[in-house]
């Protein structure tokens, strides 16, 4: 029986990807995450001097897979960073855009809301439901709304992805 060559290659792309880099192990270079993740679509060096390279699947997937690396060039961790306990540390009024950059990295979309603020949207996953999580800043870059969106076509079947 042939295979369909859609079907064949939505079964490689399901290989690929940066979700392949979770069973990296400690201590690989640089050069050998990135020969098994690719190209990251963000880096930044964090607060605690961690060089992070972000692997974001949205809009389709609703992971964000964090590789974070030592200042000497090794492998530290490959960490799912869009997780329910990681939006909870989300907390208007008091975090700030650098913060949340760095602990659930690039979002889905950035935007202004009609009143001015801006506007960060990520999707996630939240104990088997499809959110959005939506983020406010106020001008000083200090969240001022953190909230949870669910929409109720994601339940149906065939519902958007």
């Amino acid at each position: 029986m042939k295979t369909p060559v859609p079907l064949v290659l939505l079964l490689l792309g399901a290989c690929a990807g940066p979700y392949a880099g979770r069973d990296l192990a400690p201590g690989k270079s640089m050069a050998e995450t990135e020969a098994v993740m690719g190209r990251a679509a963000e880096t930044l060096v964090d607060a605690g001097g961690y060089t992070v390279w972000f692997y974001p699947t949205a809009p389709n997937g609703r992971n964000t897979w964090a590789a974070r690396f030592l200042p000497e060039d090794k492998l530290v961790a490959v960490e799912q960073r869009l997780t329910k306990e990681n939006i909870a540390r989300v907390v208007p009024d008091k975090s700030v855009k650098q913060e949340v950059r760095e602990l659930l990295g690039p979002p889905w979309k950035a935007y202004r809301t009609l009143d001015g603020h801006e506007e960060w949207d990520y999707r996630v996953m939240v104990d088997m439901r499809k959110f959005d999580f939506l983020l406010q800043f106020r001008e000083d870059g200090v969240v001022h709304k953190a909230y949870l969106l669910h929409d109720p076509v994601y339940d149906a079947p065939g519902g958007r992805r």
